[in-house]
């Protein structure tokens, strides 16, 4: 029960609380004294956490002389939140917008954690009007992330997806993105996987993800030369990828079976 506890916990409900309507969950419509039995809330308290759960919507008490309690069905709990957190952000975001400070535009922040580096990304891609350049690892491609690239790609016709796969899942539920030839020597390359995104020419979030760090090396910024740069690296990823594909017979024979020979640029 700890675990579902802590999510309700998330929602402005309190243990006791939580405790409560997990409990009626459980239950038939019940006595304040039952539910307190069953719930492990004491009598003393057990009417001031229903009247507090009546007072949120949660649960709902009978007209009887002696009342009985019954909890919200979980869909409707579910259709609650989501509607009051909705009311919540946008009273936010009305409240807030107006405080924002102006940032420069070439300040280059970094971003430590994995976890927000995503949210980034993800942010990033929802919100292209214009252009969506990537370069992502199979292996960073969320459920999200998915949804939201198939989504970008039907409303941009600027969208170049290079997709690098160490363990050679390509299979998207879209068309427009190129495979990888070499990412096993990219990674040992770069020491790891990394992540690269520029939306609509004005902001790039890029950089390594270490194998063996918590830490990412990862950057964002509206730089206007770092965004061209990445931009640029995508596109000319893209040109090759579609040339080696579409000439690969012709090209295999020349660089070998495996295309390492595009890698030996150097003449000594």
């Amino acid at each position: 029960m700890d675990h579902e506890i802590a999510l309700l916990n998330n929602f402005g409900i309190t243990n006791n609380e939580a405790k409560v309507y997990i409990s009626l969950l459980q239950m038939d419509a019940s006595t304040g004294y039952k539910i307190s039995k069953s719930s492990g809330v004491p009598r003393s308290k057990i009417y001031n956490i229903l009247s507090s759960l009546e007072e949120k919507g949660l649960v709902l008490r009978s007209a009887d002389e002696t009342p009985l309690y019954k909890s919200l069905p979980v869909s409707e709990l579910v259709s609650k939140l989501k509607n009051d957190s909705k009311a919540d952000i946008d009273s936010i975001q009305s409240a807030l917008s107006g405080l924002g400070t102006v940032t420069q535009r070439e300040s280059i922040w970094m971003i430590d954690s994995y976890a927000q580096v995503f949210e980034r990304v993800l942010y990033q891609i929802n919100n292209a009007k214009k252009s969506l350049y990537i370069q992502i690892y199979s292996e960073d491609l969320t459920p999200e992330i998915i949804t939201s690239l198939a989504e970008a790609e039907k409303r941009l016709h600027k969208f170049v997806v290079i997709l690098f796969s160490n363990s050679q899942q390509y299979s998207l539920p879209f068309e427009r993105y190129y495979k990888h030839f070499f990412e096993t020597d990219k990674t040992l390359d770069y020491g790891g996987k990394w992540v690269n995104v520029v939306s609509d020419g004005e902001e790039v979030t890029y950089g390594k993800l270490p194998q063996k760090s918590k830490n990412t090396g990862v950057i964002t910024t509206k730089n206007s030369s770092m965004v061209f740069l990445a931009q640029e690296y995508v596109l000319h990823d893209a040109y090759n990828l579609r040339s080696l594909s579409a000439l690969k017979p012709e090209a295999q024979k020349i660089f070998g079976s495996d295309l390492e020979g595009v890698r030996d640029i150097y003449f000594d």
